[in-house]
């Protein structure tokens, strides 16, 4: 799986709102109060919807059985599907593309992918050859 959960495992709704978080503060960055994401879901909806605690406790595990509004007002705030908080697949899906997206934020990744674009498709090819091989040079080995 793409987020490192164990095969048979589900990420529970505290782990997903804990990627969210993370996947969508830029780098370096502080994360969002809780207050201020519930200021916006609020605001958004012109209405009470979510409480700064509530966030925190969903956040923390304390509360695992949020009502269906919580999560489509949470899964808004964030830009994802309801379905996000549901299916482990879905999940994992958006990840990706918010790893992705959060990698294009960066000025050598954006500049590599605007280079790239004038590249045949055997030198694209090649490239992600490249890139793979990197990869895996630099990551750290996992114990047996």
């Amino acid at each position: 799986m793409g987020t490192g959960q164990d095969e048979g495992k589900r990420a529970s709704l505290a782990e997903k709102l804990d990627r969210l978080i993370k996947l969508t503060t830029p780098e370096g960055g502080a994360p969002p109060p809780y207050g201020a994401i519930a200021s916006a879901i609020d605001k958004a909806a012109d209405k009470r919807v979510i409480s700064p605690s509530y966030i925190w406790k969903l956040h923390k595990g304390e509360a695992t059985n949020p009502r269906l509004g919580h999560l489509e007002a949470l899964a808004q705030y964030f830009g994802v599907p309801t379905e996000y908080f549901l299916s482990d697949a879905v999940a994992d899906r958006v990840d990706e593309q918010l790893k992705l997206l959060q990698a294009l934020k960066t000025g050598a990744i954006r500049n590599l992918a605007l280079r790239a674009t004038e590249l045949s498709a055997e030198s694209l090819h090649t490239l992600n050859s490249v890139i793979d091989r990197l990869r895996t040079l630099e990551q750290p080995e996992e114990p047996s």
